[in-house]
């Protein structure tokens, strides 16, 4: 395919196309991905993805405006990533945002993942953070204490979202206190006795299957401290299926992810969780 390139970056008419081509490449099929459109319906439309523009209203559409400054920026992107974006896709003829809101630039370049993508395209940036350190074979004490001082916060986000008797798995590192969560709470992974194991120093694929397994079995939510997503990261297989097969119920900085597993004979969420998860978000 011939390109125009204008200023070092393709022509607008043909932007589009380009980016969907991209993002349909480099993300899992049900992704929601963010999209600095300027309201362009072109830039969001997606096969198999979500699109959402970003700034985007509480209605769905554009906001009808660019961020007000870097602050409110980052703080939306947050905010959207808590609703599930999992993506965000920065195209080449908006690379000023990266002067312009130097406190965004700042924040994606310090948190999140920049996938390779041609320079006169797009940028596009996995909204998963990155660990803090770089990946340890054990993690270390303050990191457990860290996971007991969020418990309360974990509680009462499992409180405003999820039924009381909703089991829960906790990727953990086999501290018991971990499943003081109000409600039945599990270690993941777990052997027949339902005791702690590690995970395999693999790429998560066991950890995949044993979750499949169990989501298949009944077992619908997975709570990931954030004292822990390095052990997700580290491990490419479990990072991909969390990221593209299983859906982001919520997402709280420095306490917690929360996953819905997949399974096929759940078509959609129900009304009561629903209308939590609306109220929470």
């Amino acid at each position: 395919m011939s390109l125009t390139v204008v200023g070092g970056n393709v022509a607008y008419e043909e932007l589009a196309p380009r980016v969907a081509a991209l993002v349909e490449e480099i993300t899992p099929v049900g992704a929601v991905v963010l999209v600095v459109s300027k309201g362009d319906e072109n830039l969001v439309r997606f096969d198999g993805r979500s699109g959402w523009h970003f700034p985007r209203s509480g209605s769905g559409q554009y906001a009808g405006h660019h961020p007000i400054d870097g602050a409110w920026a980052v703080e939306h992107l947050e905010a959207l990533r808590g609703a599930g974006g999992a993506y965000l896709v920065l195209p080449a003829i908006y690379y000023w945002w990266l002067e312009h809101y130097p406190e965004l630039e700042l924040h994606l370049r310090g948190r999140y993942e920049r996938l390779d993508a041609p320079e006169e395209v797009c940028r596009v940036y996995r909204l998963l953070e990155l660990p803090a350190a770089a990946p340890r074979a054990v993690p270390d004490l303050a990191a457990g204490e860290l996971q007991r001082r969020c418990l309360p916060a974990t509680r009462a986000l499992l409180g405003s979202l999820l039924p009381e008797d909703e089991v829960v798995l906790v990727l953990s590192d086999g501290d018991d206190a971990l499943l003081d969560l109000g409600r039945p709470a599990w270690h993941f992974p777990h052997d027949a006795a339902g005791r702690h194991l590690p995970l395999e120093a693999d790429e998560g694929r066991h950890a995949v299957s044993r979750l499949r397994t169990l989501g298949g079995e009944g077992v619908r939510y997975l709570v990931v401290p954030a004292a822990l997503l390095w052990t997700v990261a580290r491990r490419p297989a479990l990072a991909a299926f969390l990221d593209g097969s299983c859906r982001r119920l919520a997402v709280r900085s420095r306490i917690c992810v929360l996953y819905e597993l997949p399974d096929g004979s759940r078509t959609s969420t129900p009304i009561s969780l629903r209308s939590k998860e609306a109220a929470w978000n």
